[in-house]
């Protein structure tokens, strides 16, 4: 037998080795170790051109522990459901066939292409972002010695798509960057800058001078890691996060532009693929954020040339002329982006980048909860082909065609329950309650889980300002047996954070509880914040979203309390227009924060909401 022979047999063996291992696993998966294989079979496919399949497994390797955890809640549900209905009626038919569909989202099945992609909104842009940690690290990640996260970065898949019939797709692997920080990594710059950012809060109080010197240090050095994440680590490829354009105006000069650049490549003699297309066309969408060197070497790695090669030179040429007329797509409105995040790198303010710091973005563990609560809020515009009406929804939310419509009428506010917070009370609560009123909440108080639950059941926001995400009042395990309504807006510490318990597990926390409950989206805190500046972030963003302080039905009030006229300096002066879409309200509200580690904590998981007028009578 020849060496080609022989090389060529242990080839195939280990394929068929590595197939067989994962259909072993796959009735009743374990994580990590179903995650790994999944992931290596990924890697296999993209090196033979099979993108889709590739894919296909890379979606089955995220959240492989929590997938469990959903598919024993939905089945709980489903079970409650029927003994209160006992299908007698056509109600309890429907939320029986919903339940099921629900529960189908997260089986553990044989790995296809999420078809279901193609009849999300067209203007949502889903961007999935895989973790690849190789040899030594890998086995680090299952827990053997210490976390590779303290020495270096891994290796990333990113996969690009956005809804409709003609949704392009795209995938890009990026390597771990050349070079590093002084203390290993981005991630261990994070985990330094946060407990640091713990001992000022606990430590300093006293010492207002140290204290906001410190706060600074924390601040520029924050605003370098977000820097090297952007420019250092993502590099050009960084255009693959940004969302589409919204404005027709705008569509057509991005068209026109790369419609001049296919020309100009087609008289040198140089054939487009469809994949270099979809690659020039967001380069050239994301041109005003890239530098020189970065755009000239997207072009040389996305046409596969040299330097030296006269296109090249063209081309460099051509965009410099285009110049001004591109710097007005900086500044040009986006549609949302839906942020897809492996265990590890979700820990990192991705939305602050410099490029996203003014689209609209949300998180979401996996698309398997993409699916579920698309499937849940009847977003998707066909499903397996049956009619839309036969998708009973499980709330009364109006839905548009590109996301969740909440009635800011229907709220319930928590706020500083464990009275220890009274800066945070005399800052909020002249102001929620003229918008909802003493009824419709409770200040100073600690609140009854009942009550707590009925407000996520039957109403469509729920506002919690105090510690943590509230859990203490309403304990995950039993928050995740609810069938939810309303849209959690917890403006607590680490509230919007995921954390392991251990390596070889998924990261959990309040987003996942919500989600698995059915919530359609959540806003949150990444780690821990100050609770001035946290009040500011709520005040500009109940501003935007429902005219706080500017709505009719409000007089017009001196918000600051008697004897504390010092608070009225604490909280931003109201905007000057409204901003009704969640994600754009988040990401305008950000900048208010007087510490970039405050805005950079701000988080939304979920789908796309917007809120309905607050002053019309729509309750």
């Amino acid at each position: 037998m020849s060496a080609s022979t022989f090389y060529l047999k242990n080839v195939l063996e280990s394929k068929n080795i590595l197939d067989k291992t994962i259909v072993m696993n796959q009735s009743f998966p374990c994580s990590p170790f179903y995650s790994v294989l999944l992931k290596k079979k990924a890697e296999n496919l993209f090196h033979e051109n099979e993108n889709h399949k590739g894919f296909a497994h890379l979606v089955d390797a995220h959240c492989v522990a929590i997938r469990h955890a959903a598919v024993n809640a939905h089945r709980d549900r489903a079970k409650k459901k029927l003994s209160k209905s006992k299908t007698t009626t056509q109600g309890g038919i429907e939320d029986s066939k919903t339940t099921c569909q629900l529960d189908q989202c997260f089986q553990f099945t044989k790995a296809d292409f999420p078809t279901w992609l193609y009849s999300l909104p067209p203007e949502w842009t889903v961007v999935h972002i895989s973790e690849m940690w190789q040899g030594h690290e890998s086995l680090k990640m299952q827990g053997f010695g210490p976390p590779p996260l303290v020495y270096s970065l891994p290796k990333l898949i990113i996969a690009r798509f956005h809804g409709g019939k003609n949704g392009s797709f795209i995938t890009k692997f990026i390597d771990q960057p050349a070079g590093g920080l002084s203390n290993g990594s981005l991630l261990a710059e994070l985990n330094t800058i946060l407990e640091n950012n713990r001992i000022v809060n606990r430590d300093f109080r006293g010492n207002r001078a140290q204290y906001w010197k410190l706060k600074q240090e924390h601040h520029d050095q924050l605003k370098v890691l977000v820097d090297s994440l952007e420019n250092w680590w993502l590099d050009f490829c960084k255009c693959l996060l940004l969302g589409e354009l919204c404005d027709a105006a705008d569509v057509l000069l991005l068209n026109r532009v790369t419609s001049s650049v296919i020309d100009l490549m087609k008289k040198m003699k140089r054939n487009v693929t469809v994949d270099e297309e979809t690659w020039i066309k967001l380069l050239i969408s994301c041109h005003s954020y890239l530098s020189r060197q970065q755009f000239v070497r997207g072009l040389l790695k996305i046409l596969n040339t040299v330097v030296r090669n006269p296109l090249i030179t063209e081309l460099v040429g051509y965009f410099k002329t285009l110049q001004p007329e591109l710097e007005k797509l900086k500044n040009a409105k986006r549609n949302p982006v839906i942020l897809v995040l492996d265990k590890v790198i979700q820990q990192l303010p991705w939305e602050s980048i410099t490029m996203l710091s003014t689209t609209p973005v949300s998180r979401i563990p996996s698309l398997h909860f993409l699916n579920s609560l698309t499937l849940k809020h009847t977003l998707h515009r066909f499903v397996q082909n049956a009619p839309r009406n036969t998708i009973s929804p499980r709330t009364n939310l109006k839905l548009p065609s590109i996301g969740v419509e909440v009635n800011p009428n229907l709220a319930y506010y928590v706020l500083n329950p464990g009275q220890d917070l009274p800066g945070v009370q005399l800052r909020l609560q002249p102001i929620l309650e003229k918008i909802w009123g003493k009824h419709c909440g409770l200040s100073g108080s600690i609140p009854v889980e009942q009550q707590i639950k009925q407000s996520l059941i039957e109403r469509d926001i729920f506002l919690y300002c105090g510690h943590g995400s509230g859990s203490k009042y309403l304990p995950n395990d039993h928050l995740i047996k609810l069938d939810c309504r309303a849209t959690p807006i917890l403006m607590g510490c680490s509230s919007g954070q995921l954390t392991a318990s251990g390596r070889i597990v998924d990261p959990t926390g309040a987003p996942i509880c919500y989600l698995l409950a059915g919530s359609p989206g959540m806003i949150g805190m990444l780690w821990e914040v100050t609770d001035v500046d946290c009040d500011r972030f709520t005040v500009r963003l109940l501003d935007l979203l429902l005219g706080a302080r500017k709505c009719d039905r409000l007089e017009k009030q001196n918000l600051t309390p008697p004897n504390q006229k010092t608070n009225k300096t604490d909280l931003p002066s109201p905007p000057e227009q409204l901003e009704p879409e969640v994600l754009r309200a988040v990401a305008q509200s950000r900048p208010i924060t007087k510490n970039f580690l405050t805005g950079a904590a701000a988080v939304v998981y979920g789908l796309p909401i917007r809120t309905l007028d607050f002053n019309s009578n729509n309750s």
